[in-house]
């Protein structure tokens, strides 16, 4: 995979355009800031109920929950000023997160901005934090673009996106991991397990791994199957959005 180190236009661009397959920016945000919200992350990890698994824990609805159901999308919306509200005053009272800090930067970064998506006059989720406890993993899987809630953004290309609150010790599990990509999501739906994602032993060793540190920006195309390693020791804790593109001339859009 090729990836760059810093995050401005140009690679800012590359990534939207396919020609970069992720920005790894180490220390993007201050560790010490990291440690200190990390009490109230997982207090508030704690009392959430996230249904799709419980192989990790998420504050907020998500994207893949609202895809479920009809009940699920009412949920999101409903809930994503709420859950907004938890993690700007709550988890890192009042100080500029590093979402809020990431869509500042990218707002002046792209020749459009960046903004927060809206599904009709109502506000999407900007962001969104998960914890993978010991124990915890995310199957290898890709987020796809083709669900209800995303039909009117009409977007080209799904960035995910990371900023690193808590990291396992080094060899202790959390890795990323990356495979092939697939732009037909018919392909991938056919091979889906029952719960969620893929199965990994079917897929061979990852193409790439990444071992983000404490602070670090990860961003990649989303279409790309990737999947998270068991976390043997310690947690792994993201603050995590997509940014949608679209035409250069419309802003990125964000989402959770």
């Amino acid at each position: 995979m090729k990836y760059a180190d810093e995050l401005n236009a140009t690679t800012l661009g590359q990534l939207a355009e396919g020609d970069l397959d992720a920005i790894w920016v180490p220390g993007f945000h201050s560790p010490p800031q990291c440690q200190e919200v990390l009490p109230r992350v997982v207090a508030a990890c704690e009392r959430s109920q996230y249904t799709l698994t419980g192989d990790f824990q998420s504050i907020g609805t998500s994207m893949g929950e609202a895809a479920e159901s009809a009940a699920g999308q009412r949920r999101y919306l409903d809930t994503a000023a709420e859950t907004l509200d938890l993690i700007r005053y709550e988890i890192f009272a009042g100080r500029l997160s590093p979402l809020d800090e990431l869509r500042l930067l990218l707002d002046e970064l792209w020749p459009a901005g960046a903004t927060v998506a809206r599904y009709g006059n109502r506000m999407m989720l900007p962001g969104i934090i998960r914890r993978w406890p010991a124990g915890g993993h995310a199957n290898p899987h890709i987020d796809q673009r083709d669900i209800p809630l995303l039909a009117g953004q009409h977007l080209r290309r799904r960035i995910g996106t990371n900023i690193y609150l808590e990291v396992p010790p080094s060899g202790s599990g959390g890795q990323v991991d990356f495979w092939a990509l697939w732009t037909d999501e018919g392909a991938y739906d056919s091979r889906r397990r029952a719960d969620y994602g893929l199965d990994r032993d079917e897929l061979g060793e990852p193409h790439w791994s990444c071992e983000p540190g404490q602070g670090d920006l990860l961003m990649f195309d989303a279409a790309r199957v990737h999947g998270v390693r068991r976390v043997d020791h310690g947690s792994r804790v993201t603050a995590a959005c997509f940014l949608g593109v679209r035409d250069p001339s419309e802003p990125l859009v964000l989402f959770a």
